[in-house]
């Protein structure tokens, strides 16, 4: 490919994930990730490796549109990956207005200037099943609009791909929308299921399981995520929709139930029930076979598989499932 790329939410788990998998694989000539404020360990361990195609830049897009504007302008990159979103679901209805501001007002200037920088060959903004709200027994292929969002921060994402398809009509920007399904693997965010789950098994502490752990996701391997935006930005169309997911339908209790296994501890011992959170959808599931078919891309790594990766992971790397990590309360 050896283009320049411009990666938005570059400190982000999926953000940082793709700079470092891009660096190892050596796909792009020049890479700037922009970034706000948090910083997970795979980001804290980049910025740390001296790369001569990339940049990492701080700045916050509510207040610092126009040095936004001015870095791309100056860089004058082929793609853009626009990974930067607020995405505590929960935390989503203690502080509506903050997801709203940030996830589609402060995106608007970006908007504009994709209306006068010629160079800019892709915008591929990274959304969300969740626009969908629960799925029921369907799967919901690229062209279903049967939106339905369960929370502020569905409706945010929602919202800002409106905005988009919008701007796509009236201005034929190079504009592409993709949906990914639960994704996972190293450096995954303590917070989250697999590496929180690993982490209190590994401090004898208690699982905190919101609701009753029968909601069902798809689920998709960082490595596979990461193969299916390459194949966007090699084959994607502009206008299109393009969703990625893994071929299993897995419960939480499953995950729990085969990560319990493999570290060999009773699950009945390890898990505390909490209440469920609020706007909770049972199932997403996405269909992804016209992205299959266009793209020609397909997931590599089961759920087992990929779970096992990343518990051996963290197994051989213990210091980064480390509470102080990561500004992430426990409860013992």
């Amino acid at each position: 490919m050896k283009s320049k790329i411009l990666v938005l939410g570059a400190s982000s788990f999926a953000g940082s994930s793709f700079i470092s998998l891009s660096i190892k694989t050596g796909v792009f000539k020049k890479i700037v990730g922009v970034y706000n404020t948090y910083v997970p360990i795979t980001f804290s361990q980049m910025q740390k490796q001296k790369q001569t195609n990339l940049r990492l830049i701080k700045l916050n897009f509510s207040k610092d549109a126009k040095k936004l504007i001015k870095i791309i302008e100056t860089f004058k990159p082929e793609q853009i990956i626009d990974f930067s979103s607020i995405c505590m679901v929960a935390e989503s209805w203690q502080m509506p207005e903050k997801y709203f501001s940030y996830n589609i007002q402060s995106k608007i200037p970006l908007l504009k200037v994709l209306t006068k920088f010629k160079f800019i060959k892709k915008y591929i903004y990274i959304s969300t099943p969740e626009v969908f709200g629960n799925t029921k027994n369907k799967s919901l292929n690229e062209k279903n609009t049967n939106y339905n969002p369960s929370t502020p921060y569905a409706l945010s994402k929602l919202s800002f791909e409106m905005l988009l398809q919008t701007y796509l009509k009236n201005f034929d920007l190079p504009i592409i929308i993709t949906r990914f399904s639960n994704f996972y693997g190293p450096y995954q965010p303590l917070h989250r299921l697999i590496p929180k789950l690993n982490y209190c098994i590994n401090q004898k502490m208690k699982f905190p399981l919101q609701g009753d752990g029968k909601s069902k996701r798809n689920f998709i391997y960082i490595d596979d995520f990461f193969s299916g935006l390459l194949s966007v930005l090699k084959k994607g169309k502009k206008g299109k929709i393009y969703h990625f997911s893994g071929k299993e339908l897995w419960s939480v209790n499953k995950i729990i139930e085969l990560i319990c296994k493999q570290k060999k501890v009773t699950i009945s011992k390890i898990i505390k029930r909490t209440n469920d959170r609020k706007g909770k959808d049972p199932i997403y599931k996405l269909s992804c076979s016209e992205t299959m078919k266009e793209l020609n891309w397909r997931p590599k790594v089961s759920i087992k598989k990929g779970v096992l990766k990343t518990l051996n992971f963290y197994d051989r790397n213990p210091h980064l499932l480390n509470k102080n990590s990561m500004n992430y309360k426990f409860n013992k």
